[in-house]
């Protein structure tokens, strides 16, 4: 995002929600003159105010916005990509532009003159939005200039800084590490509480697949306070009665910041893992998805393609396309397990499956899928037969389900959903889409606690209770195929041309 200064983004803000400016000025309780001159550019709000004029018309305008439905003009207006969804985080997003609107404003005016190579390093900050500011812009720099691998850890707990918008500050950074790992706390009663977490949870992987989230019991992690970036930096920030950061200090001297973190550090290590990254999980006789399998009741949300239900001429092209190497012969025996895992599971097990329209679209136009640890693309033929593999297990077990969720304002495109789920009700992971990885960040997410495990699994058995959830039988499926087929057929051809 382009900084703007004041006058321009309030204006901005009116013209977006079509406020007059005598509403305005009873929003903030002052005379209309003043709030002419803010969004004319004559004049400045004095500093003195300026936080307390900021919060009642980004609430104000938050309101608006969500009201009539103008985030997306919201996003256009502004330059950004944040991933808002109520109104107390859009009211977050539009205090921090004011916030970074004002303060470059004052810089061009010589108002208040600052020296800015002590700036992040060398003071305290105090009050929420300066507080806000300055950590979205050390974590954004910051994180930008890690090379290699790298260890982010958050003492706080993840919802409660979900709330403060503190996730939002990735979506900034020019992410050049191989691979980051971020330790944060979680507070598993409060996930329970709100299905919001929950999403907020899922939103938060899928949208930082770059990197490589480990969560913990936030029980042991509390008071702590400290945000560490190893061989970077030390953030200690206070949170008011508010879950409010409303000051925070850095150190950066790196003899310190070594010994902090290897303090800090055991607060993780000596505790299990929540939720843990992995590379791979495998199809051997001691791999994770070969005891995943040994039971009747799956539940799929599916992102990267539908790799289930295929048939056998798919299974032969994709081993084909496996190269000869010692490795590469434990591919070929994963794909062939699985193989005979389906094959025999196929008409005795219940299955729910959830995929997104987006991806829906993705799949039937590109033929991506994500296999084991295995990525293939299903020819304009393989796709044909694969809906009609898909069609007879449905006809042959009703047992299998297929819902597909409608787009919405979290997936405005086919990037939307990039983060699978696949449960079996007793032990459950997420799968990333590798083709939207571009470090070297693990693919896969592992639920190793039953309790968090049946909340997320709560999360995703409530999609099937909202307005865009539907579930498809077998006619439907059948005669919506036939509707689209000759137009779907006659698009893909062209596209294989190209």
């Amino acid at each position: 995002m382009s900084t703007k200064n004041y006058a321009l983004t309030l204006k901005n803000l009116v013209t977006l929600t079509q406020t007059k400016l005598h509403v305005l000025a009873e929003v903030v309780g002052y005379d209309i003159s003043y709030i002419s001159k803010w969004s004319s550019g004559i004049k400045l709000p004095s500093s003195r105010c300026i936080e307390q004029v900021n919060e009642a018309m980004s609430l104000y305008f938050a309101k608006v916005i969500m009201e009539n439905h103008r985030l997306e003009n919201f996003y256009d207006i502004f330059n950004i990509s944040a991933d808002i969804h109520d109104v107390k985080q859009l009211n977050i997003e539009i205090q921090r532009l004011l916030c970074t609107a004002y303060q470059s404003s004052i810089k061009g005016n010589q108002i208040h003159k600052t020296k800015e190579k002590n700036s992040l390093f060398s003071k305290i900050v105090i009050g929420k939005l300066n507080a806000t500011l300055f950590l979205s812009k050390l974590l954004q720099e910051e994180l930008n200039q890690v090379n290699g691998t790298g260890d982010l850890l958050i003492f706080g707990e993840f919802c409660t800084l979900a709330d403060i918008g503190l996730w939002n500050y990735f979506t900034s950074v020019h992410l050049n590490a191989s691979r980051i790992t971020v330790r944060v706390g979680l507070d598993v009663d409060k996930l329970d509480k709100k299905v919001k977490y929950m999403q907020e949870l899922y939103w938060t992987l899928n949208a930082h697949l770059d990197y490589d989230f480990m969560f913990y019991d936030s029980q042991k992690l509390e008071h702590t306070n400290l945000i560490i970036l190893k061989d970077r930096f030390v953030i200690q920030y206070s949170l008011n009665a508010d879950d409010i950061i409303n000051m925070c200090s850095c150190i950066s001297d790196k003899d310190l910041v070594q010994t902090i973190y290897d303090e800090f550090i055991l607060s993780f290590v000596h505790q299990p893992c929540l939720i843990t990254p992995m590379k791979s999980l495998g199809m051997n006789e001691m791999g994770f998805r070969t005891g995943f399998y040994a039971t009747n009741h799956f539940s799929f949300f599916l992102a990267n393609g539908i790799e289930f239900l295929l048939p056998r001429k798919v299974f032969d092209s994709i081993i084909d396309s496996i190269d000869e190497s010692t490795q590469s012969q434990d591919l070929v025996m994963q794909v062939e397990r699985l193989q005979v895992t389906w094959e025999e599971l196929l008409d005795r097990v219940d299955v729910d499956f959830i995929i997104p329209t987006t991806s829906i679209i993705r799949y039937i136009e590109t033929g991506y899928i994500y296999l084991t640890d295995i990525e293939y693309n299903l020819t304009l033929e393989e796709r044909k037969e694969h809906y009609t593999s898909i069609l007879n297990a449905m006809k042959s077990n009703h047992h299998i389900t297929m819902g597909v969720i409608k787009s919405s304002v979290k997936a405005t495109d086919y990037q939307g959903y990039n983060l699978s789920f696949y449960s079996n009700h007793s032990s459950c992971f997420f799968k990333k889409n590798k083709q939207y990885i571009h470090n070297d960040a693990y693919s896969f997410y592992v639920i190793t606690n039953k309790r968090l495990l049946d909340i997320i699994q709560k999360g995703f058995d409530y999609l099937k209770k909202l307005p865009m959830y539907h579930q498809y039988t077998v006619e439907e499926i059948t005669k919506t195929y036939a509707m689209y087929q000759s137009l779907i057929t006659r698009m893909l051809t062209l596209r294989e041309k190209q």
